[in-house]
């Protein structure tokens, strides 16, 4: 029994101590991963939100991740104008797609994307993806109703210099309720996989 209990406490140790994936070193972007089996990045905010009602900013304990690029999507007729292909590391890219998602727990951990969903104070405050017109309105979106994965980890927390690590996976489905949506050949599943970003927290000071 005592050869039994070692083995597990070991075991349990050891599997605290795996290293989480983590964005490399030399990446151009501070978010990459995988959308549908292509090749996804683009550039992210973590953005820290301190309301009036709150002292400091370290009572403040979630953050939102707000992601943009500038990768071309099926359906854009005639594309974007001005075409731009620099991930929107360049702040006057012509943004095509967003990936946005809630409060965080601004800690190591794990989270679903389900559990967040349900902690939003605002109505349209949940995770999603969507690609975005010339004249920046709405074209496609998609959002998460469940399916597996669907989920995000911050790995580390940084507070000296106030950078956030973490891990992403999420399949989102279609939202049929967006007005005028493009009709084209899309799948109607958006499924990330092997996300990760680095990313230093902005904070915003609501008055």
């Amino acid at each position: 029994m005592r050869i039994l209990c070692y083995y597990a406490i070991l075991f349990l140790a050891c599997a605290a101590c795996v290293r989480q994936p983590s964005l490399p070193a030399n990446s151009k972007y501070n978010v990459i991963g995988m959308l549908n089996d292509t090749a996804w990045y683009g550039t992210g905010k973590v953005l820290r939100i301190k309301e009036p009602n709150q002292q400091q900013l370290e009572d403040v304990r979630q953050f939102n991740l707000v992601i943009f690029t500038d990768i071309d999507y099926a359906g854009m007729g005639d594309g974007p104008n001005p075409n731009t292909n620099n991930g929107c590391l360049d702040p006057e890219c012509t943004r095509t797609q967003s990936l946005v998602i809630y409060n965080i727990p601004l800690k190591k951990g794990r989270t679903t994307i389900a559990k967040l969903n349900k902690r939003r104070k605002l109505k349209h405050e949940y995770a999603a993806l969507s690609y975005i017109g010339n004249a920046g309105g709405l074209n496609k979106r998609y959002i998460y109703k469940g399916l597996k994965p669907g989920w995000i980890r911050v790995t580390k927390y940084d507070r000296v210099s106030g950078t956030i690590e973490g891990r992403f996976s999420i399949t989102f489905n279609e939202d049929m309720g967006v007005y005028a949506r493009i009709q084209n050949g899309m799948p109607e599943t958006a499924r990330f996989a092997d996300g990760l970003f680095r990313i230093k927290i902005t904070d915003v000071l609501l008055r």
